[in-house]
This record gives structure tokens, sequence and C-alpha cells, in this order.
């Protein structure tokens, strides 16, 4: 409005302009879906994230380690907030993303990196084999118990036992669990092959096309071959030790497959102190009649004498 003395101008038209805009660096983005630290994620997801005004787009790396670029590389996707890879990710990974808005200032700086855990795809397990006994091996003691190699995604194995290629008159698809040992509830038959079949399963299903495993069992001593069958039929009933009469001063005392002293007598005389197949120990922990199975005889004779054994296998067979 000009002025003089005599007074102000009137009437004036108002004008304006407009100010340029001073760019700036944009800020940092951040992951929407999958949100960050997110779990169990699709391994076809696509990336989100949150936009940021003045950005004129974005640069986008990917990667299964921190900092890591092998999905993709500080690849510029345009001004947009979504990205769809090319590939899925791989199962069961954490996966990194680095998002950096971009305008003509510069790039976006100090932005934190995100990651996320793709889910775990299940699949039917592999086959597990026999680690002990070792497959093929021989002289293996017929109380032996059985393990194998442990398959991670098992929910549990099934085992089959014979004594004849696909066998299974020991042990029949037995669902044992999630275990990689097996204890036989009785002894292996000496001087035999014993075929084994360790079967893992979970969800999905049972393992497939695994190979049978096998091995042979020990022969017992002469002393001990045929054992004592104590059936009342008037044959065979109680353990005879050959001359061990000849030695009055002796102790024999009888192990179970554990190692538990079941039965001990001084003074064994194939007759009236003679083992019969019932415990004498532990009777209060419910010993009495010993099942059927292979026991372990330890002798002690003070003083010179013949006897060829005085350790070894008893087999009481009922």
């Amino acid at each position: 409005r000009p002025y003089n003395t005599t007074g102000d101008a009137t009437g004036c038209t108002e004008e304006s302009f407009t100010t340029e805009t001073i760019e700036t660096i944009p800020s940092c983005a951040s992951l929407t879906s999958p949100s960050n630290n997110a779990t169990n994620v699709g391994l076809s997801s696509n990336l989100s994230w949150s936009a940021v005004s003045d950005a004129d787009g974005y640069r986008l790396s990917i990667g299964t380690t921190p900092n890591g670029t092998e999905i993709l590389s500080n690849e510029n996707v345009g001004n947009v907030t979504t990205y769809n890879p090319t590939n899925d990710f791989p199962e069961n990974t954490v996966i990194y993303v680095r998002i950096r808005p971009y305008n003509t200032t510069g790039d976006a700086t100090g932005c934190t990196e995100e990651s996320f855990t793709t889910v775990t795809i299940e699949t039917i397990p592999s086959c597990a084999s026999l680690s002990s006994p070792a497959n093929i091996a021989t002289d293996i003691e017929v109380t032996s118990s059985l393990s194998w190699n442990a398959i991670s995604n098992a929910d549990g194995y099934r085992l089959s036992i014979g004594t004849t290629p696909i066998g299974t008159e020991i042990l029949n698809n037995e669902n044992v669990g999630n275990v990689t040992t097996y204890n036989p509830t009785s002894d292996f038959p000496e001087n035999t092959v014993i075929y084994v079949r360790v079967i893992p399963y979970n969800s999905i299903g049972e393992a497939t096309n695994c190979s049978e495993n096998y091995f042979t069992t020990e022969t017992l001593p002469d002393e001990t071959k045929y054992g004592f069958s104590p059936n009342g039929d008037g044959r065979n009933d109680d353990w005879q030790i050959v001359g061990i009469e000849n030695y009055p001063d002796n102790t024999v005392s009888i192990y179970n497959r554990w190692g538990d002293l079941v039965f001990q007598v001084s003074g064994y005389n194939n007759s009236s102190r003679v083992f019969r197949g019932n415990a004498n120990k532990l009777s209060r922990l419910g010993a009495g009649e010993l099942p059927s199975g292979t026991y372990f005889f330890d002798i002690k004779i003070n003083g010179t004498h013949q006897l060829k054994k005085l350790k070894g296998y008893v087999v009481l067979k009922r």
C-alpha cells in the first residue's frame, strides 16, 4: 500500500507466491507384514512396509544372515510398499530384511534391520540304522539291548525283530515311542541271526524303503548250553554243576541280567543244595520264581579244584 502526506492508496489487490520445498533425506520404513520377530511365517509370504511420505522409492535387501544379501541385494523396487519374492523363502530359517527409503536428496540412514522366521514344513522322516549291535556284528551277547541313531523329525519308532529276513516272531512292528534304545523282555536265542527293522514315524507318515539290519548272537559255553528246565517233569529240573560235589567248600552265586544277586548258596551239592530256578535273594522284592532267561553264575571254591569254568551263563527255560 503506497502512501503520502495525503494518505494511503486504497483498493490495492493482494498478490501471492509459493516458496520452494527444501527436500531432506527420508526417514526409515518398518516391516508391517510379516512383523518383526514373527515366527512360522509362510514360505510364499509377500513383504509389506510402512509408507514414508517424502520417499521417491525404496531399496530392499534380503538375506539369511545379518546384513546378508543372497536373496535380494539392495534392489530398487520403486515407490511401492509391497514386494513379492520371485522364489519361496527357505523353511525354518531366519530371514533378515533391510528397507531403505530414498529420494533425490539421498537414502535413509541408520535404519534397523528386521527379521522373521519361516515355518518348518514337516516331511516323512528318513530311515534309522542300528548303532548297537552294529550291523552284521557277530558273537553278540544274548542279553544285549538295541540302540539306533536318532532322526530329528521323528515322533517315534516302530520296531520289528525276527530270526528270518522280515521276520517278526520276536517283536512285530512295536511302537516303542520316541526313544533310541530297546531292552528286549527276553534273551535272544543263541548262535542265531537276528534281523531288526527300525521305522521312524511322525504325523506325516512312516519312513519308507528302510534297510533291515542284522547281527549274530553268541554261542553259549558247553557247560550251560542246554541249561535246565524246572518244569517238574523229573528231567533236568535243576542246574547240575558237574563235579562240584567234590569241593564242598564252595559258594555259588546267581545274578540276573541287571546284575542283581537272586540266588546264593554255600556247599552246592547238586542235590539238596541246588539251583532250581527260584530266588532266595530279593524275595522281599518279589523275586520268587525266576522267569526264563539267561543268568550269570559265579562259583567260588576254597582250595585247589578241577572245575573248568567258575564264571559264565546258565540258561533257565520254563
